[in-house]
């Protein structure tokens, strides 16, 4: 087993008697209770950070999806449906409770 290392902080007296409190209600050490909240926040770091990266990628791969549907829309022999296509999609998002940026899905159109 390795020697645990010592790290030393300085807070308040409230904060101090704050964490006592909190570390007495689930039974275990001030120490311990600090340890485990520092392990978590850690790994919320390091999930958040992937997640970030998740976000990213999904907006990057929703915005050439629009893209290439909005140019076979354009390009397609019936010039209405493109217009039809946007309007459905502002019904759907009505729908579904969600509001519509100007220009999002390629039209500003309502």
């Amino acid at each position: 087993m390795t020697r645990p290392i010592c790290l030393q902080v300085y807070i308040s007296a409230e904060l101090s008697s704050l964490i006592r409190k909190a570390a007495k209600a689930k039974g275990i050490s001030m120490s311990e209770w600090v340890r485990v909240l520092l392990a978590n926040a850690c790994a919320e770091d390091d999930l958040a950070s992937r997640l970030d990266t998740s976000i990213e990628r999904i907006s990057r791969r929703s915005v050439f999806l629009m893209v290439g549907v909005d140019a076979l829309l354009a390009g397609h022999p019936d010039h209405a449906l493109r217009g039809r296509a946007h309007q459905a999609y502002v019904r759907k998002c009505k729908e579904l409770g969600l509001t519509t940026a100007t220009g999002e899905g390629g039209s500003d159109e309502a």
